[in-house]
């Protein structure tokens, strides 16, 4: 989404997978969430790295949900595919200042899915690989 923001021919080429692809994302953290606590469950001792993990991993599913709903926003807002259809049902989306709020939130959104998902897998990482 983030690369598709500034290059016009690759959105215009992906389209619906963009929002289908945040959507799948925020499948995927649920259900990483999901199997992370039954794991955790399942330990018979944690570390401080593993709580760690667990407290970015809870933020992972709202982080994801929110990202999806942000690129479905702006996906309505500049998707060529969907122009007639949007102009024709919702024609404020595609009025005024409304583009250009939606790409500036999403390029927002791009950064922040960006750093969580970097910190969950990295404090991951680190309660795996790190002896203590």
């Amino acid at each position: 989404v983030l690369v598709s923001l500034f290059w016009r021919g690759l959105r215009n080429r992906l389209d619906w997978l963009l929002p289908l692809g945040a959507v799948g994302g925020a499948i995927a953290a649920i259900a990483a969430e999901v199997t992370g606590n039954t794991l955790l469950t399942q330990l018979k001792q944690g570390s401080l790295l593993v709580a760690n993990h667990v407290e970015l991993g809870q933020k992972g599913p709202w982080v994801a949900g929110v990202f999806a709903v942000a690129t479905i926003g702006w996906w309505l807002t500049t998707s060529e595919v969907l122009k007639g259809w949007v102009e024709a049902k919702q024609p404020w989306l595609r009025r005024g200042r409304i583009p250009l709020i939606a790409s500036i939130l999403i390029g927002i959104a791009c950064i922040v899915v960006l750093v969580v998902v970097y910190l969950i897998g990295d404090s991951g990482a680190a309660a795996v690989w790190t002896n203590r």
